[in-house]
């Protein structure tokens, strides 16, 4: 059988997206997103065109891992892009702050910024089911640069968390802002 082409495979994206966004995919419950996936295997502009290159279960598999995976990550991105670091800052320690230092591909969702008073700030971005890699992002910026260490001093740490869906419960968001509370670290949780 012959590959999907890649101008085919952005036309497949772009209408999953759509119906993705209009059905509220993100915040649909394992059920629901069940039978939107029947409907986008059944879809004769997503569906019936990867059938042409693939059999039936194979569609399914491609759409659920390749396309629908890409969309939650792209959701997470601009749930990410959509958040200043100093906003947050200002809306968790009552402290305005000027960003001095945006993360390189890696640990591009972590920023560093400064006071007026020379306190420093590190907002560390990830999901909620890995937040520990968050952790381990800002900390390791701290421990890669000693002069974020002031007068002793420590940055404060704030990770800003985002669920890949929105399924979060209250118990899980108290979980994880106790254990952050212990260490002296805050959390905001996003939507996407």
């Amino acid at each position: 059988m012959a590959k999907v082409t890649s101008q085919q495979n952005k036309k497949i994206r772009e209408a999953t997206f759509k119906k993705a966004d209009s059905f509220g995919y993100s915040s649909s419950g394992r059920i629901d997103s069940g039978r939107f996936m029947d409907d986008l295997v059944e879809d004769p502009e997503i569906g019936g065109v990867l059938k042409q290159y693939m059999d039936k279960e194979r569609v399914r598999t491609y759409i659920k891992d390749s396309v629908l995976n890409a969309y939650a990550k792209k959701k997470i991105k601009d749930a990410f892009d959509a958040v200043d670091p100093t906003e947050t800052i200002e809306k968790v320690y009552g402290v305005k702050a000027l960003k001095i230092q945006t993360g390189t591909r890696k640990s591009n969702k972590v920023t560093v910024s400064r006071a007026a008073d020379g306190h420093i700030f590190v907002v560390s971005g990830g999901t909620v089911l890995y937040w520990e890699n968050a952790l381990r992002k800002a900390l390791e910026l701290v421990a890669k640069q000693p002069g974020l260490i002031i007068e002793g001093r420590t940055p404060s740490i704030c990770l800003t968390l985002v669920s890949k869906t929105n399924s979060l419960t209250i118990a899980d968001t108290n979980h994880i802002t106790t254990a952050l509370k212990a260490v002296g670290v805050q959390a905001v949780f996003l939507d996407t």
